[in-house]
């Protein structure tokens, strides 16, 4: 009997630790986002679908953080900057391209493209 009680606490715990664990996992890390935009031309109908999930991540990315990490300078198309993202990203060390791809690009986009304090505004 105590065996089994040792035996179900163990897998309680292991199942905990893998639960943690899958919730870790970014949606989306930069190695994905660059894989999903490099693709070789011409595109088959799956690399057209997943570059275009790749616009649709990076304009959600965008939207939800505009004005506050990034301001945009109304010259910023999509496809361009998506492609400039994933060139960025692709340089950058094999521990950070594994992180969550919405940071990475909304940390890009802050470098790039700051806010401007308010005019009159104390900094």
């Amino acid at each position: 009997m105590r065996a089994l009680q040792i035996l179900a606490i163990s897998a309680g715990l292991a199942a905990s630790v893998l639960t943690q664990a899958a919730f870790s996992a970014p949606t989306l890390s930069g190695d994905r986002f660059v894989n999903m935009m490099i693709r070789p031309e011409p595109l088959s109908s799956y690399d057209y679908m997943q570059r275009e999930k790749a616009y649709s991540y990076l304009d959600g990315a965008r939207d939800s953080a505009e004005g506050r990490t990034w301001c945009d300078v109304d010259q910023l198309k999509t496809p361009d900057l998506a492609y400039e993202l994933a060139d960025q990203i692709a340089k950058l060390p094999p521990a950070e391209r594994k992180k969550n791809a919405s940071a990475l690009i909304l940390r890009l986009l802050g470098q790039a493209f700051p806010c401007q304090p308010a005019k009159g505004a104390r900094p």
